[in-house]
């Protein structure tokens, strides 16, 4: 058995005539937490979606714990064990917390197993807890980040795909989120990391992909690349060279 969680092959994502991903290769290994990095439009998002098939790649391949994924629909992915938390968090803001999380686990029938993950949730956002019969759409931005990677986790995945979750967040609450990544890949799910905040990925991820409209252009440990002198000007405002 492979020890990659995820494996990407040359892929190239496309929108109409603008080609956003331009023959990308990663790897993501079980239960390893991987960081992609770069500027808006660099093909990060683009890459997240087409894991998921909601973006069709126009060519390379995609392949979850050894399965290819080309022409998997996007339910029979999930299924499988992928979850997306999107940038933006993307709640239902008419629907209690509760139902918001119940609505994560429509995969998993088992009513034993569902209470099971909804406890698990509670104990790593005990906000959530106090607020299951309130509306979504009432929480801050913190909790409403909170309940979109809780929701995930009610689908007991194996791989979490995780886009932008400091986005618009207030320090202290970027700190919490982020600690609650830390104890998801302590349990063994996969995390692949889209996050603007670069200094924050490459301190959260065992390693990172440096994207540059839609190309990978650096590669490496997290922690050879926050010392890279590129990085370090480019992505983290520092001076290399004082």
């Amino acid at each position: 058995m492979s020890d990659l969680a995820l494996e990407i092959r040359d892929l190239r994502v496309a929108y109409g005539g603008i080609v956003a991903v331009k023959g990308i290769s990663l790897d993501v290994g079980r239960g390893e937490i991987v960081t992609l990095i770069g500027a808006n439009g660099a093909g990060k998002t683009s890459t997240l979606k087409s894991i998921v098939g909601l973006v069709p790649p126009i060519s390379g391949t995609i392949r979850l714990f050894g399965r290819d994924l080309r022409g998997v629909p996007t339910h029979r992915i999930v299924a499988d064990g992928v979850a997306l938390v999107p940038e933006g968090r993307a709640v239902f803001s008419s629907m209690s917390v509760r139902e918001n999380l119940e609505l994560g686990s429509f995969l998993k029938r088992e009513k034993a197993g569902r209470e099971a993950r909804l406890e698990r949730c509670v104990r790593l956002f005990p906000r959530l807890g106090e607020r299951l019969a309130q509306e979504a759409g009432t929480l801050s931005g913190g909790e409403q980040q909170m309940l979109a990677i809780a929701r995930a986790l009610m689908g007991d995945p194996k791989l979490i795909l995780l886009d932008e979750p400091s986005l618009g967040l207030a320090p202290k609450l970027v700190a919490q989120i982020f600690e609650s990544i830390l104890e998801i890949a302590k349990s063994g799910i996969t995390i692949l990391l889209v996050e603007q905040n670069t200094r924050l990925a490459l301190e959260t991820a065992e390693r990172a992909y440096v994207l540059v409209t839609g190309e990978v252009a650096l590669q490496g440990s997290a922690a050879e690349l926050r010392e890279d002198p590129r990085i370090r000007a480019a992505y983290l405002g520092e001076d290399p060279a004082a």
